[in-house]
């Protein structure tokens, strides 16, 4: 059975996600329907060994894990299998073809997985591979637009400004990349793994490592501006893992932790504003509603910060575990779990409705 933790997307009023057993579904974000049937990601079964997928069998296809969360271009929807192929999906008439617009690659696999998400800027199909590869494809055929060897495992969805693109690697750099032709700009080197996606805001680059820092670089050069803790003294550097994408609100950095803390730091200096301790692991990305950060715990706690005033106050639990990254649109925020339920929760009101998403 394929397993993932697909986050979301949603484009003119449909959310488009990847469903755990291995679906991409369309719904409507005003009642949750279902947009016409679920497309179902297919590999051919191996044989074993290396290249057999997680859920090798004895059928002559099965479905492909997603944990790649989608993007979307005008009428296509782009989606990572953890198969090693991108597909394109057009959605038009308010459901998804059966057949993909195209898939890279067309033959064979690309020799890694697919776990961080897809981008698609400048007319391309950005994203990272585990085989330690960065891809540029044509949006509209797939064709392949450049290829980039880093080395190591990428899990880190990019990020793109302007002519840049910031990827993480399991090499413990962040590299920047030219959109352009795939160019290396500059890298910049930590002491641990990065998975999460950086954060681009007014020419500094925000990003989380396995070596329990935050780091802010400059966009341009790559150059250290700050990094929290500034200095690795007993009780002042976090217990766990950054896993969890950085959100900039305000002149304010929002770091959430494995070790269950939210950190609050100036944006300009990394100096700590404030902190949140929420008492259970954090791995799912935060989602902005307004002023609110919207926070969800491994357990399924989901809270509500207050970045005007530092308060915090507990919404819900979904007594289901979240390890995917919310997302949310106008006053609402979207909650995938691992039952594959999908929650849409507004934190003004409390207001809260289920989705299911397994056609299982």
């Amino acid at each position: 059975m394929a397993r993932g933790w697909s986050g979301g997307v949603i484009s003119d009023g449909t959310l488009f996600i990847g469903s755990m057993d291995g679906n991409l579904v369309a719904l409507d974000v005003l009642d949750g329907s279902q947009l016409g049937e679920p497309v179902l990601l297919e590999a051919e079964a191996s044989s074993g060994g290396l290249g057999c997928l997680p859920t090798c069998g004895t059928a002559a296809t099965q479905a492909v894990a997603i944990y790649s969360s989608p993007d979307v271009n005008g009428d296509l929807v782009y989606v990572g299998g953890y198969d090693g192929k991108v597909r394109a999906f057009k959605f038009d008439v308010d459901r998804l073809r059966q057949e993909p617009r195209w898939i890279y690659p067309r033959q064979g696999d690309i020799g890694g997985r697919i776990v961080g998400g897809l981008v698609t800027a400048q007319g391309k199909v950005f994203f990272g591979s585990s085989n330690g590869k960065v891809y540029a494809l044509e949006a509209i055929d797939g064709f392949k637009e450049w290829i980039v060897d880093i080395g190591d495992k990428i899990w880190s969805t990019p990020a793109i400004d302007g002519n840049t693109l910031f990827i993480g690697c399991f090499d413990r750099k962040l590299y920047a990349l030219s959109t352009t032709d795939g160019t290396e700009k500059w890298q910049f080197e930590t002491e641990g793994a990065i998975v999460s996606t950086p954060v681009v805001d007014n020419g500094i680059v925000y990003f989380g490592s396995f070596d329990r820092h935050i780091y802010a670089v400059n966009a341009t050069s790559g150059k250290l501006l700050w990094q929290f803790p500034e200095a690795e003294e007993e009780g002042t550097i976090p217990e766990n893992w950054f896993w969890a994408n950085p959100v900039v609100h305000n002149g304010a950095v929002y770091a959430a932790c494995l070790d269950g803390r939210v950190y609050v730091l100036d944006a300009g200096t990394g100096r700590r504003l404030a902190g949140f301790d929420l008492e259970s692991a954090i791995s799912s990305s935060p989602a902005l509603v307004g002023d609110l950060l919207i926070v969800a715990t491994q357990d399924g706690i989901v809270y509500a910060l207050d970045t005007t005033s530092n308060q915090e106050k507990q919404l819900t639990t979904l007594e289901e575990k979240v390890n995917a990254p919310l997302f949310s649109s106008d006053d609402t925020v979207y909650i995938h779990t691992v039952e594959d339920s999908l929650y849409a929760l507004n934190p003004l009101s409390g207001a809260r409705q289920k989705f299911e998403l397994s056609t299982e």
